[in-house]
């Protein structure tokens, strides 16, 4: 008998300075598709991070793994220390698009977008879904954009929702 386990992070989404990078099936994100996507330095390869002791610790807890020449993945928290490497900047970057889910409702729909787009449409139904869930809970959190019509409106303008999900979420327009 054969159980077959996801990673809890397998196929998850995360969205850097505009572009959607997506765990394989073990959680595991690939620094070395990150680094050249984004046209970060020479000096700031993952190779050269893999050499540094706390890289090699990661390493030895299988939270980093390299590939034979096809990539340097990474756990969420091995992500995040490699772009603590990059710079404080960078690492503020990265930390924020894994968190940007839990934050705010309105980002889990963008990234559902992207998982789509990258063929995952049963994920992207199931965040869509948790943040409709979200939206109708009083979590007893006072935030600016929190299905108000100010809010929704700032939010659309921002970029942040569409214009057609805030009309979903309650925005009221005048025609």
């Amino acid at each position: 008998m054969t159980i077959d386990i996801q990673h809890k992070h397998a196929s998850h989404v995360i969205i850097i300075e505009g572009q959607a990078f997506k765990a394989n099936d073990f959680g595991m994100w690939d620094l070395t598709d990150i680094w050249k996507a984004l046209k970060l330095p020479k000096t700031k390869g993952p190779g050269k991070w893999a050499e540094l002791k706390a890289a090699k610790r990661l390493a030895a807890s299988r939270k980093v793994e390299s590939s034979n020449g096809n990539g340097t993945f990474a756990t969420k928290q091995a992500t995040i220390r490699y772009a603590a490497w990059v710079s404080p900047e960078f690492e503020d970057v990265v930390y924020d698009a894994f968190e940007a889910i839990l934050e705010m409702p309105e980002v889990a729909l963008l990234v559902a977008d992207k998982m789509r787009n990258v063929g995952n449409d049963h994920s992207a139904a199931i965040l869509e879904r948790y943040s409709t869930f979200n939206d109708k809970c009083d979590w007893n959190i006072k935030r600016i954009h929190r299905n108000t019509q100010q809010g929704l409106r700032a939010a659309v303008a921002r970029g942040t929702i569409t214009q057609a999900r805030a009309i979903e979420l309650g925005l009221k327009v005048s025609r």
